[in-house]
């Protein structure tokens, strides 16, 4: 209430529930990478390979740098993977983890901080991987570090290259499959901007 009997301080405020607002709108270059990813799954659904498997999904935040718009586009690809998969784990360096948090959802908690240093990341990833035990796994891997190469022997190794100019020959060798992020977010852009 405010002084003198008049209108309190609040209302001239107009209210609304968060819950009642339209969700936030895809970016068009986001919608057509995941549009992308719908079309060509990363994980094997084949009886042999995929059946009763455990999907694993590795993000290496670190190896993830972009702009902003297509920091927030590899992201959306990260949320929309992680949804798909049995288990998730994030790991980066401060700056990558503070970056990439607005853009995860309900991942957001999930991403573990590393120190500053080489490959500390990975390591945390692997440690991850070594934590599930001895599970038939499909791994995607978000990366182009070749410590992840040694992943090829817990099962189908699928490699998501955040730029395949600086994919590790070694971890390209062990994968079943690399998709190029950089050169999908290219063809998108253009598809976009068409």
């Amino acid at each position: 209430m405010g002084l003198g009997n008049g209108p309190d301080e609040w209302t001239a405020y107009e209210w609304v529930r968060l819950a009642d607002l339209p969700p936030e709108p895809v970016e068009p270059l986001a919608e057509a990478l995941l549009d992308w990813l719908a079309d060509h799954p990363v994980w094997d659904g084949d009886e042999e390979d995929g059946a009763g498997s455990e999907r694993v999904l590795l993000v290496d935040l670190d190896n993830l740098r972009a702009g902003p718009q297509r920091w927030r586009v590899r992201m959306a690809a990260v949320v929309a993977l992680a949804r798909q998969a049995d288990h998730a784990f994030l790991a980066g360096q401060v700056g990558a983890v503070r970056r990439a948090q607005p853009y995860l959802a309900e991942l957001a908690d999930d991403a573990q901080v590393v120190p500053d240093g080489s490959d500390l990341a990975d390591f945390a990833l692997l440690d991850a991987v070594e934590g599930l035990g001895a599970l038939p796994t499909q791994v995607v891997v978000i990366s182009n570090d070749g410590i992840f190469a040694q992943l090829a022997g817990q099962g189908r190794l699928t490699v998501i290259s955040p730029g395949r100019d600086a994919l590790s020959s070694r971890l390209l060798e062990a994968a079943a499959q690399v998709i190029d992020l950089d050169a999908l977010e290219r063809a998108a852009a253009v598809g976009v901007s068409a």
